[in-house]
């Protein structure tokens, strides 16, 4: 009789496997059986069985012979953010600061380490990183990212970028954490918080945290643009004064749905 402990282990095993290759065909845009066997490295039968049963429960398709990701995920975490009481108050308000400002706004919140972008109000006169909705990004080299971590403790800081590290995806990305906690008290003297170029290159961003507790940040809002129009003095005089009275609205409605 198998020990109930290598039972559990095989279990759990099974299941970081299954999700192995849901992450393995999302960001690949689907493979087939053998495809997906030997670039995992896996015997083409134990693929067969993991793919075989995420077809069962919707999870993944089958388009002839290539799996592919299902529309699932789309139901799943659509409902979950739809149900997001900071969503809901931010989405018009950031459809409005679209218009007002003629740049992207966006809302995302931390999960695991990561800010993960819920949604995007897009103007068709300007740009950024192309990112798309559910994408995660690390939290020091973005302008939400930065503006959430001023909310947090120290203690929680460190173990995020301890956890995640600290990459460079520009030459602007700050890499030094002395250099990062520098500014991240900027942020709180000042209430917001810039990415000049450190996540994209030419795109600047300006974000601020939106809070409904005295634990930390709940998620962050931004306005996003190419860096010739993102210049300091208009985040001074127009960007950050119309998202900071975004933010105030956006937490009183908030409160209004607690």
């Amino acid at each position: 009789m198998a020990n109930p402990d290598e039972s559990n282990a095989r279990g759990l095993q099974s299941v970081e496997r299954s999700f192995e290759i849901i992450e393995y065909l999302r960001s690949g845009g689907g493979a087939t059986l053998s495809e997906a066997a030997d670039d995992l490295g896996m015997a083409v039968s134990t693929a067969h069985i993991h793919l075989t049963t995420l077809v069962d429960t919707g999870y993944v398709v089958k388009d002839d012979d290539v799996y592919r990701c299902g529309f699932e995920f789309l139901q799943t975490g659509g409902q979950r953010r739809d149900g997001l009481a900071l969503y809901q108050a931010a989405k018009p308000e950031l459809d409005e600061l679209r218009d007002e400002t003629g740049e992207h706004t966006n809302v995302t919140v931390e999960e695991r380490g990561y800010s993960v972008q819920l949604y995007k109000s897009e103007n068709p006169h300007s740009i950024d990183d192309d990112a798309s909705l559910g994408d995660h990004f690390y939290l020091h080299l973005t302008a939400t990212g930065k503006a959430i971590l001023a909310e947090l403790p120290d203690e929680r800081v460190a173990e995020i970028l301890d956890q995640r590290g600290m990459p460079a995806l520009t030459d602007e990305t700050i890499t030094d954490e002395d250099v990062l906690y520098d500014e991240l008290a900027a942020i709180r003297d000042r209430g917001y918080s810039i990415n000049n170029g450190e996540h994209f290159p030419g795109v600047c961003a300006i974000g601020t945290a939106i809070a409904s507790d005295p634990d930390g940040a709940i998620g962050a809002i931004s306005i996003s643009g190419p860096r010739s129009r993102i210049t300091t003095e208009r985040i001074e005089d127009e960007l950050a004064p119309a998202l900071l009275n975004k933010k105030n609205i956006i937490e009183l409605k908030i409160r209004q749905f607690e």
